[in-house]
């Protein structure tokens, strides 16, 4: 492969980082004392994503240690802390109601599991894991069958994504495929969750709310109405306006009481393809739509695409806080090594695997010289210069490097092959649908 010099030191210096982040507690956020001290719920799941493929056994503990500090400080309701500092254990209440944590929870148990074999771990912490999902549950406050988070409820936390997100549900699907896998693992005298998981019916619902085709609406729609009545989704809103909306070539972002996104949200959609809720069609459609409008330019990749402007419909004057999600800026649009890892690995899950070196490669420079030192692995960067805007030495920025050159390198992709091979039989998930995938290809 092309650049293996830059590739190996980028490679180094993004272990070193993830070891400046381990402490007895987990991992922090950042290696830096002015960055993030806390051990983040999502932070650590997703860092976990680059420990578990680097075979490192300092960092494999790390997970370990940070499910270890969130499940003490889980609330009795079941709600996993956004954040909790492992010096002062002080537990932050900004942006406490995020639903993602919950979620990466979850998602970080089974991880670890399929990395350690632990089984007496996840016995030990089993009804953690199961008040987390209850508390999930109950955040479907219609019983529609998705979850429905408050405006601004996620990692993008300044951005009026809303109700039936993107993001969220499509975790939710992967938690209730890996929570029914580690049911599967305990032992009979061990409580197990009553209420339904209905994975498949969340999949289902995903792309039956999310994934708008004209051609599809004017062939499926009279089978589909009853289904969708019994659903009671915000779906005939956005049909009913179809000739507004007409198609899309990426899952939309949310849809709520009356209100849509009409904007790609990057790690939204790269979650669906390595999760497995969009199919081969569906893969194509959106990575083709990535490539052309550059969303990795100048590094991988922009939270989201079109950034969002004063006087448009998701505008929110609170984008001005901290001057940080302005236009191009933050999650308005703003660069994250982090969602270019994700868009690295659903390029190597689709096949396209010129492309996904060509972004590897752009990760490498842009870890190098998109940051305030040298080798810095940023936290965001502008969208369109490439200036870095964040905090360098960045937990999950370096973590998901690490795991996307693993995808690069070997073709494999640890534990989203594990959700995929785990997908129910309920779930609709036509895979290479109507093309043939090709080999080393790319967007033409």
């Amino acid at each position: 492969m092309k650049n293996e010099k830059l590739l190996q030191i980028a490679h180094e210096k993004a272990v070193e980082i993830l070891h400046d982040c381990v402490t007895e507690h987990g991992f922090r956020a950042s290696g830096l004392s002015a960055g993030y001290p806390q051990i983040w719920a999502r932070d650590s799941a997703i860092t976990s994503l680059g420990a578990m493929v680097s075979g490192d056994e300092t960092l494999i503990h790390a997970i370990r240690h940070s499910l270890e500090t969130l499940a003490q400080h889980q609330s009795p309701r079941g709600l996993v802390q956004l954040n909790v500092n492992p010096d002062t254990g002080y537990v932050s209440t900004e942006n406490a109601g995020a639903m993602d944590a919950n979620l990466w929870y979850i998602l970080e148990h089974y991880l670890y599991y399929l990395t350690a074999k632990d089984t007496n771990f996840l016995e030990t912490h089993w009804d953690s894991i199961t008040r987390a999902l209850i508390w999930l549950e109950y955040q479907d406050m219609n019983e529609c069958g998705l979850l429905e988070i408050p405006e601004a409820g996620n990692w993008m936390d300044l951005v009026a994504v809303r109700y039936n997100t993107l993001y969220d549900n499509t975790l939710y699907y992967a938690a209730a495929v890996a929570y029914c896998e580690m049911s599967n693992l305990m032992p009979d005298n061990v409580a197990h969750h009553t209420l339904d998981i209905d994975a498949g019916g969340i999949h289902e619902r995903i792309n039956l709310l999310m994934w708008v085709d004209r051609c599809w609406v004017a062939e499926h729609f009279a089978e589909h109405l009853d289904k969708l009545k019994d659903m009671r989704l915000e779906w005939f809103m956005l049909y009913h306006n179809i000739g507004t909306i007409s198609s899309r070539p990426y899952y939309l972002p949310y849809v709520a009481f009356r209100a849509y996104g009409d904007w790609c949200d990057t790690l939204g959609n790269c979650l669906a393809m390595l999760t497995g809720v969009a199919d081969g069609h569906h893969r194509q459609h959106i990575l083709r739509y990535m490539h052309q409008v550059g969303i990795a330019d100048p590094y991988p990749s922009k939270a989201i695409h079109p950034p969002i402007y004063p006087a448009e419909s998701d505008w929110r004057e609170y984008y001005r806080s901290r001057n940080l999600n302005l236009p191009r800026q933050y999650h308005n649009g703003g660069i994250w090594f982090m969602v270019g890892g994700f868009h690295v690995a659903a390029l190597v899950r689709h096949n396209w695997q010129n492309e996904a070196e060509n972004l590897l490669i752009k990760l490498a420079t842009g870890a190098k010289e998109g940051a305030d030192m040298d080798w810095g692995f940023n936290e965001w960067m502008h969208g369109k210069t490439g200036h870095p805007m964040g905090y360098d030495k960045q937990a999950w920025s370096a973590a998901m490097y690490l795991y996307a050159e693993h995808a690069v390198q070997t073709g494999q992709l640890p534990f989203f092959n594990a959700l995929i091979k785990a997908k129910p039989p309920s779930a609709i998930a036509a895979e290479n649908n109507d093309f043939t995938i090709r080999a080393g290809g790319g967007p033409t």
